[in-house]
């Protein structure tokens, strides 16, 4: 098993630096070791690993966590209550400090099916008019008509919600009787 995470990312952005761990079997390491020249570690970046990883450290992370999964789960419920303007249930573990959001072409009880344009457009109208940043991913495997939407805190969800009900509404096809 291997795992790379970026540590501190938060911490050492502000000065440019970045640290990173790889956790694996040892000839996995063995390999990395082998391909990768050792590099040194500043002293400021050293600094923060250590006050990242001290016991007030990590409880602060948890904190962190515990607000991220606590908002994560607002943003989903939220979420679900769009389904009536064209959007799928959130897809995913949702373990991440991200939500995949499908956009539907219509809602799903009119036969509303995911949606690459409608979600494009709504990605570029978030970025371009409104000031959100979201991902479109509707060209990977299993993501079409997709928005990658960052958890934020409780008032940039609030923010997001608001402008992505405006845009959902905008681009909602109406129906012709």
């Amino acid at each position: 098993m291997y795992f790379i995470r970026d540590l501190l990312k938060q911490l050492l952005i502000t000065i440019g630096g970045s640290l990173g761990v790889a956790i694996a079997q040892p000839p996995l390491i063995r390999i990395l070791s082998n391909t990768k020249a050792p590099y040194n570690v500043s002293g400021p970046t050293a600094s923060l690993a250590l006050r990242a990883l001290s016991p007030q450290g990590l409880a602060g992370m948890q904190t962190n966590v515990k607000t991220l999964v606590s908002s994560r789960t607002s943003l989903i419920s939220a979420c679900d209550h769009l389904k009536p303007l064209g959007v799928a249930s959130v897809i995913g573990g949702n373990d991440a400090n991200f939500v995949m959001l499908p956009i539907l072409s219509r809602p799903e009880n009119e036969g509303g099916v995911p949606d690459n344009k409608r979600a494009k457009e709504i990605y570029q109208t978030l970025a371009e008019e409104r000031g959100i940043v979201v991902r479109y991913r509707g060209g990977e495997l299993g993501c079409t008509g997709c928005l990658r939407i960052t958890v934020g805190t409780e008032d940039e969800n609030k923010v997001l919600l608001c402008r992505l009900r405006e845009i959902l509404t905008e681009t909602l096809p109406t129906v012709m009787s």
